[in-house]
Formats: C-alpha cells, sequence, structure tokens
C-alpha cells in the first residue's frame, strides 16, 4: 500500500486528524540563511557537548526547522539539498550522506523530552520560531 493512499483514506475519515499531521509536517523555514546562527546558538547554549553530541542536536534542531517530516520516520523525503549543503558547509562534513546519518540519530533522540527540550531551547532563541518542546511531537 502506498503512502499517498493511506493519506486520502485518512484524509476522507478523519480530515481534523489529517488538517494536523499536514500541519505538523510544514518546515517554519524554507531559506537556509539561519542554519549558521542555529549552529552558533546551540555551541552558546551547550558548549559542553562533544562533537558527536552537538552534530545530533544540530541536525535535529535543523531538522525540526526546516524539514520535521524527515524526523517522524525513515524512509520519509528527505531535506531540500540546499539545507543539507549548508549544514555540510557549517558543520565541516564531506557530504550529504553525513547529513542522513545524523538524522537518523536524531530521530532516535528527539523522542526523549530532555532532548526535546534541548532543541525547543535553541529555537526559541530565535524571532521566527514560538515552538515548546510539547509542540514537538511524533505520531
Amino acid at each position: 500500500m502506498k503512502l499517498s493512499t493511506v493519506a486520502k483514506v485518512l484524509a476522507k475519515n478523519s480530515p481534523e486528524q489529517y488538517r494536523e499531521a499536514v500541519k505538523l509536517c510544514q518546515p517554519m523555514l524554507s531559506q537556509p540563511a539561519i542554519i549558521p546562527a542555529i549552529h552558533e546558538r546551540i555551541k552558546e547554549t551547550y558548549p559542553e557537548l562533544d562533537r558527536t553530541d552537538e552534530s545530533i542536536l544540530f541536525a535535529a534542531t535543523v531538522y525540526t526547522a526546516y524539514a520535521p517530516a524527515c524526523l517522524l520516520a525513515s524512509g520519509v523525503d528527505r531535506a531540500p539539498n540546499g539545507i543539507r549543503q549548508t549544514m555540510c558547509k557549517v558543520m565541516g562534513w564531506n557530504d550529504a550522506p553525513v547529513v542522513n546519518y545524523y538524522c537518523d540519530l536524531s530521530r532516535a533522540y528527539i523522542k526523549g523530552p530532555k532532548f526535546k527540550e534541548k532543541v525547543a531551547n535553541i529555537l526559541l532563541g530565535f524571532q521566527q520560531f514560538s515552538v515548546k518542546s510539547n509542540q514537538i511531537e511524533l505520531f
């Protein structure tokens, strides 16, 4: 069964739940200009993080802002290439598969309330965002 078929059935049987799911999956931003500032905010807010933890938090925060559907489950469309290229440049990663690797790790971490709180703390530092940790939800 295709995902589009499931979406159509959900839209027909539970339109309110379908609208909520669509809203949850819509990115807050589309332009990658804020990504370097997100990284700086992580370094300022959590200077004690090692490189791996910093990378996981960075991926989770960027994907929450730019491609939240990617954090819901593996196999969901990846973030746009411009965002992944900017992430590679900011973090000094070699290529997009590294972004995919950290996105996969952040998908597991984002389920934890403490990690959600960290992501929310980073995003709340920007005027463009008004997300709280209890608003970062997964199906």
